[in-house]
């Protein structure tokens, strides 16, 4: 049996999340319970994941819809025009997974009160924290969180990122998009007490899938490999390539790169992949009108949790692909 797993997902606008998901489900390590929604057109987010969650042969696992909007401040709802190409469009005759009546928050609740299990949020944290705002005993009964977000460690960017920095003046917080997306929601997550593992932004800007994977995914010969395929061309052609608010500042990514892989990175993490370094940090939290700030200390501070401080980027690369394109060769065409 592998660790069983619930993940908070803002599937549909980059395509990481769909990516994650269905690397979650390649995973012999993990053993995935439910997916929950968060941000924007939560409706919509819903659909896509009942219906990757058919393709994948999985429609006996559940989807929540959560919050659609931040609890105060921050950059929620995202919408970015393109959700739902590639996937709510195909004429698709299978099964899809169940749609539960009822909220995100409450429903991991009432989870985490019959059996534990780990929890990967992998969009802004609107969720979690509504969760902990039901049940503050929440935090101290799941096994653990794992979170794609956060920003520990901004001199490990690559060489590129440092001269975006350099040259554009943007704080490199701002980068990451989970804890911009709800401010008090990531602040709240962060101070509730959660056995805490944070995947940072630093490192998962850097690690990147390259465009040869367009191909991979599509010649597995599967209704989801294809589907994968549209999702990942559109986001590489419509979207990655441009950072909002700074068109003349492309992303620093290689030419050849179609996406990063945030949140398949964060997912590897649960199952501790080797390549993946995690150390324990003490850390600080804060926030101003924008950003969400985490800093080491060098002890003490308001928790003690694990961050990601070193990865090798082509080496995840590879066992992504590998993985995940084994894992759809088995799928029906």
């Amino acid at each position: 049996m592998g660790t069983k797993l619930i993940i908070d997902t803002d599937i549909g606008t980059d395509i990481d999340d769909a990516l994650a998901i269905v690397f979650a489900l390649a995973s012999p390590e993990l053993e995935l319970e439910g997916l929950t929604i968060v941000d924007g057109d939560v409706e919509a987010r819903a659909r896509m994941a009942s219906r990757l969650l058919g393709m994948a042969g999985r429609p006996d696992i559940p989807v929540v819809r959560g919050d659609g909007q931040p609890i105060a401040a921050g950059r929620m709802p995202t919408w970015m025009g393109h959700e739902g190409k590639g996937i709510l469009d195909l004429d698709w005759q299978g099964a899809e997974a169940p749609i539960l009546d009822g909220h995100a928050a409450d429903w991991l609740v009432e989870r985490s009160r019959a059996a534990p299990f780990r929890l990967a949020a992998i969009g802004p944290f609107t969720n979690v924290a509504r969760a902990v705002e039901r049940d503050s005993g929440f935090a101290g009964r799941i096994e653990g969180l794992t979170v794609m977000g956060g920003m520990a460690h901004a001199e490990t960017y690559i060489e590129g990122w440092q001269q975006f920095f350099a040259e554009t003046g943007i704080d490199p917080a701002h980068m990451d998009h989970n804890t911009a997306s709800d401010l008090d929601a990531a602040l709240r997550m962060a101070q509730a007490g959660f056995n805490l593992d944070w995947v940072t932004a630093e490192l998962t800007f850097c690690t990147t899938l390259h465009r040869d994977a367009i191909g991979a995914f599509r010649d597995t010969g599967s209704a989801l490999g294809a589907c994968l395929a549209t999702m990942l061309d559109i986001w590489d052609r419509e979207r990655f390539h441009f950072i909002p608010g700074f068109p003349d500042n492309p992303n620093p990514a290689p030419a050849d790169a179609a996406a990063a892989l945030h949140d398949p990175l964060a997912i590897a993490s649960i199952f501790g992949w080797p390549g993946l370094t995690m150390r324990p940090h003490h850390l600080t939290f804060s926030r101003d009108a924008t950003l969400f700030h985490m800093n080491e200390v060098a002890a003490g501070g308001e928790a003690l949790n694990n961050v990601s401080v070193a990865v090798d980027h082509a080496a995840f690369e590879r066992f992504f692909v590998d993985r995940v394109t084994g894992f759809l060769r088995g799928l029906p065409s």
